[in-house]
Protein backbone atom coordinates (compact mmCIF):
# COMPACT_ATOMS: atom_id res chain seq x y z
CA UNK A 1 0.00 0.00 0.00
CA UNK A 2 2.84 2.37 0.75
CA UNK A 3 4.25 1.98 -2.77
CA UNK A 4 0.86 2.60 -4.28
CA UNK A 5 0.53 5.89 -2.40
CA UNK A 6 3.96 6.97 -3.59
CA UNK A 7 3.09 6.07 -7.16
CA UNK A 8 -0.14 8.04 -6.94
CA UNK A 9 1.71 11.07 -5.64
CA UNK A 10 4.24 10.77 -8.45
CA UNK A 11 1.45 10.58 -11.03
CA UNK A 12 -0.14 13.70 -9.57
CA UNK A 13 3.13 15.61 -9.78
CA UNK A 14 3.84 14.49 -13.32
CA UNK A 15 0.35 15.28 -14.52
CA UNK A 16 0.57 18.72 -12.91
CA UNK A 17 3.80 19.39 -14.78
CA UNK A 18 2.22 18.19 -17.99
CA UNK A 19 -0.81 20.44 -17.45
CA UNK A 20 1.44 23.43 -16.77
CA UNK A 21 3.37 22.72 -19.96
CA UNK A 22 0.15 22.44 -21.99
CA UNK A 23 -1.18 25.70 -20.54
CA UNK A 24 2.08 27.48 -21.35
CA UNK A 25 2.00 26.10 -24.88
CA UNK A 26 -1.60 27.17 -25.54
CA UNK A 27 -1.17 30.62 -24.01
CA UNK A 28 1.97 31.17 -26.05
CA UNK A 29 0.12 30.22 -29.22
CA UNK A 30 -2.62 32.76 -28.37
CA UNK A 31 -0.06 35.51 -27.80
CA UNK A 32 1.72 34.73 -31.06
CA UNK A 33 -1.58 34.80 -32.91
CA UNK A 34 -2.42 38.20 -31.42
CA UNK A 35 1.03 39.55 -32.34
CA UNK A 36 0.61 38.31 -35.90
CA UNK A 37 -2.75 40.07 -36.16
CA UNK A 38 -1.27 43.29 -34.79
CA UNK A 39 1.61 43.05 -37.26
CA UNK A 40 -0.77 42.65 -40.20
CA UNK A 41 -2.83 45.61 -39.00
CA UNK A 42 0.24 47.82 -38.80
CA UNK A 43 1.43 46.71 -42.22
CA UNK A 44 -1.93 47.77 -43.66
CA UNK A 45 -1.51 51.16 -42.00
CA UNK A 46 1.93 51.47 -43.59
CA UNK A 47 0.44 50.80 -47.02
CA UNK A 48 -1.86 53.80 -46.59
CA UNK A 49 -0.99 57.46 -47.00
CA UNK A 50 0.76 58.54 -43.78
CA UNK A 51 3.39 61.11 -42.82
CA UNK A 52 7.04 60.31 -42.14
CA UNK A 53 6.80 60.56 -38.35
CA UNK A 54 3.94 58.07 -38.18
CA UNK A 55 5.71 55.79 -40.63
CA UNK A 56 8.84 55.82 -38.47
CA UNK A 57 6.78 55.04 -35.35
CA UNK A 58 4.99 52.15 -37.02
CA UNK A 59 8.27 50.80 -38.39
CA UNK A 60 9.84 50.74 -34.94
CA UNK A 61 6.76 48.99 -33.50
CA UNK A 62 6.89 46.43 -36.30
CA UNK A 63 10.53 45.67 -35.47
CA UNK A 64 9.64 45.07 -31.83
CA UNK A 65 6.71 42.84 -32.74
CA UNK A 66 8.86 40.85 -35.15
CA UNK A 67 11.51 40.23 -32.51
CA UNK A 68 8.90 39.24 -29.94
CA UNK A 69 7.30 36.80 -32.36
CA UNK A 70 10.68 35.33 -33.24
CA UNK A 71 11.52 34.72 -29.59
CA UNK A 72 8.05 33.30 -28.97
CA UNK A 73 8.35 30.92 -31.91
CA UNK A 74 11.70 29.70 -30.60
CA UNK A 75 10.18 28.97 -27.19
CA UNK A 76 7.26 27.24 -28.88
CA UNK A 77 9.65 25.02 -30.84
CA UNK A 78 11.48 24.12 -27.63
CA UNK A 79 8.20 23.17 -25.98
CA UNK A 80 7.32 21.00 -28.97
CA UNK A 81 10.68 19.25 -28.78
CA UNK A 82 10.22 18.59 -25.05
CA UNK A 83 6.73 17.26 -25.64
CA UNK A 84 7.86 14.98 -28.47
CA UNK A 85 10.89 13.75 -26.54
CA UNK A 86 8.71 12.65 -23.62
CA UNK A 87 6.46 10.57 -25.87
Amino acid sequence: MKYQKLLNKLKDILSAQRQAQLEKYSSLKKVLKALRAEKKKMEKEMAGDIDDETRHEITSKLKVISKQRKKGLEVLQELKKERDAKH
